[in-house]
């Protein structure tokens, strides 16, 4: 068992290398990011939390804001705790800003990573939560708080 184990935690470090990310990436931290043209580099929890409740629709370039969630998993709870909300809550909020025209649709629920990378490239205004574990090459990451995941009092775990 601690060999299954040590062989675990050594694929999460060599991850986190591979990433371009400090060792302590390894962690459970959720990485927030963003379709690679985008030109935001940080955002403040308030501005993330505001982005994900649908309160703020556009990017400072003027691209609409596409969230993609994962539709269950780690990043899903990271998602509803940065809210605030329970599963039911969130269901029940988004069904109420569809009602009040507020909102066309609730965020596109995708069952992996794997697809959330892909509708990242696809959608130019996406954003999504993202394992840290599981980023790639290539992928923009966003300073939160003026942290990224890996590193002291990063917020987003």
């Amino acid at each position: 068992m601690k060999m299954k184990l040590s062989i675990i935690v050594l694929t999460m470090f060599l991850a986190g290398l591979m990433c371009g990310l400090p060792a302590s990436a390894a962690s459970p931290d959720v990485a927030v990011v963003v379709n690679p043209a985008n030109n935001t580099a940080s955002l403040s929890m308030g501005e993330l939390r505001k982005i994900f409740n649908g309160e703020k629709r556009s990017w400072a370039g003027g691209a609409s804001i596409k969230l993609l969630v994962r539709s269950s998993g780690h990043e899903r709870g990271t998602l509803l705790t940065l809210l605030g909300m329970s599963e039911s809550d969130y269901k029940q909020y988004w069904t109420s800003q569809i009602y009040k025209g507020e909102a066309q649709s609730e965020p596109v629920a995708l069952p992996s990573n794997g697809m959330q990378k892909e509708a990242l490239s696809v959608y130019p205004g996406a954003i999504a939560l993202i394992d840290a574990a599981e980023l790639k090459p290539g992928m923009k990451v966003l300073k939160i708080d003026g942290h990224l995941p890996g590193e002291s009092n990063y917020p987003l775990h």
